[in-house]
């Protein structure tokens, strides 16, 4: 069923540091942290890591942001997400979900009959060009096109204003794409450190959205 903004913003609430749900922020290597209730194996190790303390602001029009800085120590490495936790250690039982590192571009997505042919995705404007990296996820009570699996880091091929095509590598050939159906698309831009460094997020910069539901 579908909720309205308030009913968004009451759920996004119930889930801040204060109801001791989304305590830390923590680092994941570019392995899928998936959505289980223990998350995959590949949260950062070594050097000073750890999960950082985090605070969010007040939800609102569906969303919630972080209302404080955050700075994360690096192992050498490389990086693709942020991972949300309750506690500072531990993973079972204590993981709540994750989000791309530097995500900021991210939009709807739909594929028809003809992007089923051509291996496309059709979302207008959607600020992607070729080499930048994606991952879809699936939209509430639809299906996610055929093909195409949540968890995966595609590549952009064929990218034009209005659609694009994905490859499982860079500059590869297209995934094809065998049924119709709609997902959410967020950018991903790995960090990478050839030594200790610091993965940092603005205030603001992470978003918690319940937009697609």
């Amino acid at each position: 069923m579908p909720f309205n903004t308030p009913a968004l913003n009451v759920m996004l609430d119930a889930l801040d540091e204060s109801a001791t749900q989304i305590t830390h922020i923590g680092l994941h290597t570019v392995t899928d942290p998936g959505t289980g209730t223990n998350a995959n194996s590949g949260e950062a190790t070594g050097g000073s890591y750890a999960r950082v303390a985090v605070t969010w602001g007040a939800a609102a029009s569906g969303q919630k942001t972080n209302s404080g800085a955050l700075t994360i120590e690096a192992p050498a490495g490389s990086y693709a997400f942020l991972t949300f936790w309750n506690a500072s250690t531990g993973n079972t039982g204590n993981f709540r979900g994750f989000a791309p590192i530097n995500g900021t571009v991210k939009g709807f997505g739909t594929v028809d009959a003809a992007g089923v042919t051509a291996d496309a995705i059709q979302s207008a404007a959607h600020g992607l060009v070729d080499n930048d990296r994606v991952m879809v996820f699936n939209v509430f009570a639809e299906s996610l096109p055929a093909g195409l699996a949540e968890g995966t880091i595609y590549h952009v091929v064929s990218g034009a204003t209005d659609t694009f095509e994905v490859s499982a590598t860079q500059g590869g050939a297209s995934v094809n794409i065998t049924g119709q159906g709609e997902l959410f698309f967020q950018k991903v831009i790995p960090e990478t450190f050839a030594s200790a460094g610091q993965v940092t997020v603005a205030i603001g910069a992470l978003t918690l959205d319940l937009t697609g539901i």
